[in-house]
This record gives C-alpha cells, sequence and structure tokens, in this order.
C-alpha cells in the first residue's frame, strides 16, 4: 500500500449506486464507485481534488457524506499500479 499512500481518497455518500454513476458520467473526473455499501449508501474513491470537489457539491446540495480515513483509492484504477509488485 506504500506505493499507493498519499494518492488519492475514499469517501461515502448517502445515495444510491444509480444515481452517483450518473453523477460520475456527467463530469470528466479521477472518481469511482469503490463499493456499494447498500440501496442508499455507496462510496467513491480517486484523486483528492475531484473527490472533494464532488463531496462539495453534495453537502451544498444537502446529501450526507462521510470522508474515510484512508489515503488510497482502493476498488478503483488507481490501484492498478501495484500490479507488477503484486505479480512478482
Amino acid at each position: 500500500v506504500l506505493e499507493l499512500s498519499g494518492t488519492g481518497v475514499m469517501a461515502s455518500v448517502a445515495l444510491p449506486e444509480e444515481r452517483v454513476r450518473a453523477d460520475l458520467a456527467e463530469r470528466d473526473a479521477d472518481v469511482y464507485v469503490a463499493v456499494v455499501n447498500s440501496p442508499s449508501s455507496t462510496v467513491v474513491a480517486g484523486a483528492p481534488e475531484a473527490v472533494a470537489h464532488l463531496l462539495k457539491e453534495y453537502e451544498e446540495s444537502g446529501v450526507r457524506v462521510r470522508r474515510i480515513a484512508v489515503d488510497y483509492a482502493s476498488h478503483t484504477p488507481h490501484v492498478e499500479r501495484l500490479r507488477g509488485s503484486l505479480a512478482s
């Protein structure tokens, strides 16, 4: 995980997966759906600035968000940079 440390963030959003995916499809940002926790809770992950911008928009519209205490974007293409070290 050291290779990923400091490269991303994750946050829980109190919205259904379909809504979050639709919102992400409307932007060209390094943010992904990482985990679906329940029908009304979706975790997003990606570049810190891109996730922060998305969360700010959600918060301003009254959506509950909670940042997760990690500094990497697990369950996203960010993790691909580990492929070489894990495969050897």
